[in-house]
């Protein structure tokens, strides 16, 4: 820039008063003429003295002259005027790389902060002739202000920037109000995290050309003084005043606490300097909506016919955000099973056809309006579509239907739902549930009271007539007879029969034909799946298991498709004539699972089906090795060589069977099929030392042909409802994890029943950690044990772990034998022999 709107310095002002009358005008306006004279003599003694000591003699009297001037008269705090440029210095700073590709020509910092101001940013970056614009101020970055010691090209009186630093200006927007910027950084439930930007003291003013005149200090901010203001709730609960909060001038975030879901607030900043308020600001921010509360009250049964069942849904509240939409569940509870529906499997009803599953949603109902909130009547399986459900018609044979409610709450993209269970108290009529006639005061309540009083009076008179004329006419029947007649008596005897009312018939099959459905599932396989019974070689007395529909024998698979022509294998054996509904429908499920999935490397071969006049034959690959029974048998006894292995197995070959196992899970979640019945005993080692998973049918027998009971894999939804998921897959596994971790170790070994067993997992008791299993792989199951099923890790995530552990063998676990410390005992946690317990559990 040239000499007229040059930089403000000393110099320059004393050239340009005489001929600017503007600057002279400006400079009485802000500071008085008596500030004004004294600077003009001072300058005019500095341009025409040419000795040096009187220069800097000069020079002293003129700062004299300025603060004597700036004691008598009144400070003012500097305020921008209209087409003026104010700007601050803030000081020296480390150098920015993430606004290179911003710079602007600027030779002066007046100039780089008049364009930045136009543009309504904060601060102006001066490096040499580079100018940045920007709205923050990294604080850290601060550096020693001899540090910046370039000159700028047009004004060497000023400094812009230097090696690795840049000189910092902000404009009036930067000081207008404290705090500076202020906005929401993140928002949860109950939590609204508040941020601002940095608040710094500017170290030099520059006002229209004059640098040093009679200046105020700027007031530096002690505190933040923060206050909330509820504006709009959906909450019917009385709101407490909420907390002031006051954190230091330096603070530039703060995260307000203790909120309500889905509620509107008004938050103020004030900055606070000393002890008055120097500047505020505010904002409008909303928390994210809650789980809806109150929990829905379970719906009440108005009537039912074959088909479907009328409900009453009472008035709905929702203290945590809007009521959306309204779920309607239907689940078929079984006389022998109760269990809660997992959330994760709830569907439509075509779905839960698919997935073999007692509950489906069967309607969306809008619930976004006043008129909505009030007691309603619907009727379930009436056949039509409620959002995207069909509410088909309901079947009512062989079991209970419960009717559950779901509400749904939906605000600025985020859904919650809470989900209430029906009982059999909705099917019960209570005193709550009847209306008593009121009549209105008022002439026609007295008539129609009147009308009852007479007609209730006639109904007495007629009754009392009745009885007594009918007591006379049986008085006359009874002169009239035969005095010497003998009365009436039974020649035969009196056969008593029972009625209790009803027939109890066995239960009725799944659908209306079993074999249908069963032909059904059978036609879909692959061709290759039917299999011919030449083809098989069965020893049938070689039972190595007994389970829920027949015995499984071992036998021989003869087939080319095998690269040795023949392969053992095992049938299940199922006589379908001796099969009930419960069995029936269970094993249309399990059938329905296995036709869904395709080979895996880590699960039993399915070869087929084979099917005759009586019998009906489900044949899979066959191993004899358990994975309990192998890791059993690896066990080393101890010696006294020094550095002995505890196992004849490798680290890195039990996670290699960790791995494995997950993986044929994780395939199985993918396919949406729960295994149950996951367990060491029904895991199986192949001859090159890879894991199978069996995925059909019983656990086979151990010693003596005793059955296998697998309470102690069982999850505890599982254990206390039967309710099986893929979570509770997830907790199985972790167990058998832990099985090999520990070398066929036993889980809960000093647990004797059930119910011993259900409460230590419920008081947070899970298998011991032994001394040879570190704290990576251990955190892993206690991240599968989460008493919640909800929390608990999922197979995809656990398949990447054991993975990462894998790199590492030794840093997860290592069976090395160690010296033995009172602290460290092995074999407190690790018998080398195969005591019955382990081998029957």
């Amino acid at each position: 820039m040239d000499s007229t709107s040059s930089s403000p310095s000393t110099a320059d002002t004393a050239n340009s008063s005489g001929g600017s009358s503007s600057s002279s005008s400006s400079n009485n306006n802000r500071i008085g003429s008596s500030n004004a004279n004294n600077t003009k003599w001072s300058t005019f003694l500095y341009n025409h003295c040419s000795d040096r000591v009187l220069q800097l003699t000069m020079i002293s009297f003129a700062l004299f002259l300025t603060l004597a001037n700036a004691q008598t008269t009144e400070q003012v705090q500097i305020v921008p005027i209209a087409g003026e440029s104010t700007f601050f210095y803030f000081g020296c700073y480390t150098a920015r790389t993430d606004l290179l590709k911003e710079s602007i020509y600027a030779k002066t910092p007046r100039t780089c902060v008049e364009i930045c101001e136009n543009q309504r940013f904060s601060y102006a970056i001066l490096s040499a002739e580079r100018c940045f614009c920007t709205n923050n101020v990294i604080s850290k970055d601060r550096l020693d202000d001899k540090l910046c010691n370039t000159r700028c090209l047009a004004d060497k009186s000023q400094y812009c920037g230097g090696v690795g630093v840049q000189s910092y200006y902000s404009t009036v927007w930067a000081t207008k109000t404290a705090p500076h910027n202020l906005r929401v950084d993140n928002v949860t439930e109950n939590t609204i995290t508040i941020a601002w930007d940095v608040h710094l003291t500017p170290s030099k003013v520059f006002v229209a050309g004059d640098e040093g005149a009679a200046i105020k200090p700027v007031k530096e901010i002690t505190n933040f003084l923060i206050r909330t203001h509820v504006l709009h709730t959906y909450s019917t609960l009385p709101f407490f005043p909420q907390p002031e909060f006051i954190v230091q001038g330096m603070e530039t975030s703060f995260e307000i606490t203790d909120l309500h879901p889905a509620t509107e607030y008004n938050i103020t900043v004030e900055a606070m300097c000393s002890q008055e308020i120097c500047g505020n600001d505010f904002l409008l921010a909303i928390t994210e909506v809650g789980e809806p509360s109150p929990p829905p009250p379970q719906p009440r049964v108005v009537r039912t016919t074959d088909a479907s069942m009328t409900i009453e849904i009472p008035p709905l509240r929702n203290d945590n955000g809007p009521l959306s939409k309204v779920l309607v569940i239907v689940e078929r509870i079984d006389a022998s099973l109760s269990q809660p529906f997992d959330i994760e499997l709830l569907g439509s009803w075509q779905k839960a056809q698919d997935d073999g599953l007692p509950y489906y949603i069967a309607a969306q109902l809008d619930h976004n309006g006043p008129e909505d909130n009030r007691t309603k009547q619907f009727i379930v399986g009436d056949g039509k579509r409620y959002g995207p459900y069909v509410n088909v018609p309901l079947n009512m044979s062989g079991a209970d239907i419960h009717i559950s409610l779901g509400v749904i709450s939906t605000m600025n993209g985020i859904t919650k739902t809470l989900y209430t269970r029906g009982s059999h108290d909705q099917h019960t009529i209570t005193l709550d549930n009847f209306k008593y006639a009121t009549f209105d005061s008022g002439l026609a309540s007295i008539i129609a009271l009147t009308v009852i009083c007479i007609i209730f009076a006639i109904c007495l008179v007629l009754s009392v007539f009745t009885y007594f004329y009918l007591r006379y006419k049986t008085c006359q029947a009874r002169g009239g007879m035969n005095r010497n007649a003998h009365e009436m008596t039974m020649q035969q005897p009196i056969i008593e029969r029972e009625n209790n009312g009803f027939v109890v018939e066995d239960e009725l099959p799944p659908a209306e034909n079993f074999r249908q459905q069963l032909d059904v599932l059978i036609s879909a396989l692959d061709a290759t799946k039917h299999l011919p019974r030449n083809a098989l070689r069965m020893n049938v007395n070689d039972i190595f298991a007994d389970g829920r529909y027949g015995e499984v024998i071992t036998g021989k698979f003869i087939s080319t498709a095998l690269p040795e022509a023949s392969a053992d294998c095992q049938l299940h054996v199922l006589a379908l004539d001796e099969l009930q509904g419960k069995e029936q429908a269970h094993l249309l499920r399990d059938f329905r699972n296995l036709s869904k999935l395709q080979r895996h490397e880590h699960l039993l071969d399915f070869y087929g089906i084979s099917a005759s006049a009586d019998w009906f034959y489900l044949v899979f690959e066959h191993q004899t090795v358990s994975l309990k029974r192998r890791l059993i048998e690896s066990r080393r006894v101890p010696s006294s060589a020094p550095m002995q292995r505890i196992t004849t197995l490798s680290e890195e070959l039990v996670l290699q069977w960790i791995y494995e196992i997950a993986s044929a899970l994780e395939y199985l979640s993918s396919c949406k099929v729960v295994h149950k019945q996951l367990c060491s005993h029904n895991i199986f080692v192949t001859a090159d030392a890879k894991l199978k998973v069996s995925i059909f049918g019983p656990i086979p027998y151990v010693q003596n042909e005793k059955k296998i009971d697998i309470t102690r894999w069982l999850a505890p939804e599982a254990l206390r409802y039967q309710h099986f998921s893929v979570k509770s897959d997830v907790w199985s596994f972790a167990c058998v994890a832990w099985e090999c971790c520990t070398l066929g170790g036993t889980l809960y070994a000093n647990i004797s029943n059930t119910q011993q067993l259900l409460d230590a997992i419920k008081s947070g008791s899970r298998p011991a950690q032994p001394t040879f299993v570190y704290q990576d792989l251990y955190q892993l199951l206690l991240n599968c044990w989460q008493l919640e099923p909800s929390e608990r890790i999922n197979f995809e995530d656990i398949a990447y772990n054991v993975r990462q552990l894998m790199t590492s063998p030794r840093h997860a676990l290592c069976f090395d034998r160690v010296a033995e410390l009172p602290d460290n005992n092995v074999l407190d946690t690790l018998p080398y022999y195969m005591p019955m317990l382990e081998m029957l559990n």
